[in-house]
């Protein structure tokens, strides 16, 4: 949220009809826009982005209900829709956009799900860049396989490592070609189509804050107040472990002086 406020108003948002977050600030933002339209009868609100990443699951949320088709695939939308939010508030559902930048690879491509996987030609080369972007701990509990070549020590393994990972997984699913060769294009579609849908967790962490904080700190009243609390309650503490220790100390010693007056009568 700190690291894309600063390019664009930010808002945290779980679109789901049953149990969403962030849907209230929202429309309290939607409507702040509108009022700041009053001149006109309504006012249309588009959702832009790449194919696939929740646009119509954000109006359905809106909504609470599906008023938008929604598919883990790109490409579902495909005209412009018009959905009454309120009575001056309308949403446009628009089919995914892709902007042009020459900096995207046609790994970087497919990952985005601008690209359906069925219509991608060769899949496997791109299970090498998959690889990378995942953590092993989490390809093992999605798959339930291991052993394949450990690329992150030498990455001139990447290309062994990413051919046992397709054969490893043919194998356990019993995806094999005759003379038992694994079926590396299907299995690799499959793994592409996993990685798009959500089903191998993945995520790209925000870059460090190499900002310099200046000014007031709003929250140091608050830090304060929960280090004097901590004091108090080890201190509390403290005490109790001292009273324990003396409570112990003294019956040991009516112990002792039971145990000697006991041996004094004998």
């Amino acid at each position: 949220m700190k690291h894309l406020s600063k390019s664009a108003p930010t808002l945290a948002f779980h679109a789901s009809i049953t149990n969403s977050f962030g849907k209230g600030s929202l429309i309290q933002l939607l409507r702040q826009f509108s009022a700041l339209h009053s001149d006109r009868q309504q006012i249309s609100v588009g959702f832009i982005g790449y194919p696939n990443t929740g646009k119509s699951s954000i109006i359905n949320t809106l909504r609470r209900k599906k008023v938008c088709t929604v598919a883990p695939i790109p490409g579902e939308t495909k005209v412009w829709q018009y959905i009454t939010l309120m009575k001056k508030i309308f949403l446009i559902d628009c089919p995914g956009i892709v902007p042009p930048s020459s900096k995207d690879s046609q790994s970087d491509i497919l990952f985005r799900g601008v690209v359906r996987v069925e219509h991608v030609t060769q899949p496997e080369q791109y299970i090498p860049d998959m690889l990378k972007k995942c953590e092993r701990k989490h390809l093992e509990r999605t798959y339930e396989v291991k052993g394949w070549s450990k690329f992150e020590e030498d990455p001139e393994l990447l290309q062994q490592a990413s051919t046992e990972f397709i054969e490893l997984i043919a194998r356990k699913q019993g995806r094999l070609l005759k003379g038992g060769e694994p079926d590396e294009s299907g299995v690799s579609k499959q793994i592409l189509n996993d990685f798009n849908r959500g089903k191998i967790p993945w995520f790209t962490a925000p870059p460090q804050d190499t900002e310099e904080k200046t000014g007031e700190d709003k929250k140091a009243h608050y830090k304060r107040k929960r280090a004097e609390r901590e004091e108090k309650e080890e201190a509390k503490a403290s005490k109790r472990a001292k009273v324990n220790d003396d409570a112990n100390n003294e019956e040991n010693e009516e112990n002792e002086d039971t145990e000697e007056w006991e041996g004094i009568k004998e």
